[in-house]
């Protein structure tokens, strides 16, 4: 798997709102805004789950995802493999995190992605770039 830097770290701590793309087993994309996810180290992505429906469809039928954010200092793409959690230490500690953030809400599951490529979003000749 693949670790990240500090600057990519802090550039998705300092993000409010990322995009999470997911596709369905016969390819159909899917993207939403998602406001719960962190880095749980360097080669782990955790990502919570309130709301999901067609997403959460999609990570069951392929587990495969793709995070986007746009910072102060441009933006990445983190791809990653996943596996959902709803029980479990993994899923308690995600419980309690979002209740940390805002009590009323309710996670489903935890979304754990194993960071498998990096990719810098911004303009220039670098645009697209793999990173990591």
């Amino acid at each position: 798997m693949v670790k990240v830097t500090e600057e990519i770290k802090e550039s998705l701590k300092g993000t409010k709102i990322a995009f999470l793309a997911t596709a369905s087993k016969d390819g159909a994309p899917n993207v939403v805004p998602i406001g719960a996810f962190k880095f749980l180290d360097n080669e782990t992505l955790l990502i919570s789950d309130q709301f999901f429906n067609k997403t959460l469809k999609n990570l069951q039928e392929n587990p495969r995802i793709s995070l986007v954010w746009w910072g102060e200092k441009g933006g990445f793409q983190v791809k990653a493999d996943i596996t959902i959690h709803t029980e479990g230490e993994v899923f308690r500690q995600n419980v309690e995190w979002v209740r940390g953030i805002k009590e009323t809400l309710r996670p489903k599951s935890a979304v754990v992605g194993k960071i498998t490529d990096v990719y810098l979003i911004k303009s220039g000749p670098d645009a697209g770039k793999k990173i990591l």
